[in-house]
């Protein structure tokens, strides 16, 4: 199961990257979409993607989905039998590393969704 991850305040920051996505009227920005729809049902349907090309581990149990220049954040949800994963939100990559600020956020998302 892939779910979007809540801040305490309710805010949902993969759906905010989605839909953004969504409604932009970019042939690019629709690309992008379809690309990260593929990979996120592959990755439900088999609990992996191929590494390093589609998924790679970050820092402390954060990992991230890749698509093309797209970057989804996740983290496996602790206590869950079905091995659900959380989104903590998503970004264009324009350089080679993984910016910090992305994976500290990412992990503060994770720490304020298990909160609630």
């Amino acid at each position: 199961m892939i779910e979007a991850a809540r801040t305490t305040t309710g805010e949902c920051r993969a759906d905010e990257f989605i839909k953004k996505l969504e409604n932009s009227r970019k042939p690019k920005d629709a690309q992008r979409l379809a690309d990260i729809l593929v990979r996120l049902e592959r990755f439900a349907a088999t609990g992996t993607l191929a590494v390093p090309r589609e998924l790679n581990d970050l820092r402390d149990g954060i990992r991230e989905i890749k698509a093309g220049d797209v970057r989804l954040p996740f983290f496996d949800v602790p206590r869950t039998f079905s091995g659900a994963i959380r989104l903590t939100g998503g970004f264009l990559k324009r350089s080679w590393r993984t910016p910090r600020n992305h994976i500290d956020e990412a992990i503060w998302v994770r720490r304020e969704d298990l909160a609630s």
